[in-house]
């Protein structure tokens, strides 16, 4: 299988390391680690089940309201009831 170029988003790495740091006892100092670490696995997760190349849901456009909807006034129980 020929080396797939892929790119991982920052914030999934950044939430992997993070998982990584936790994992590690939250030790000081390995930032740099954690995020190389967290970014060569998901690499590698990657190349191993690429993602589908059509997405998977649909985005719907905002249609536009004909009426608004009616603001809603919910009546206080006790005293003001009767």
């Amino acid at each position: 299988m020929p080396d797939l170029n892929v790119h991982v988003s920052d914030e999934a790495i950044r939430l992997r390391s993070y998982l990584i740091w936790e994992q590690e006892g939250r030790p000081s100092g390995r930032a740099i680690d954690h995020w190389l670490r967290a970014k060569k696995e998901l690499e590698a997760e990657m190349r191993a089940d690429p993602p589908p190349r059509s997405p998977l849901s649909m985005v719907l456009p905002r249609l536009p309201i004909s009426v608004p909807p009616r603001k809603l006034v919910s009546r206080r129980i006790g005293r003001d009831a009767a």
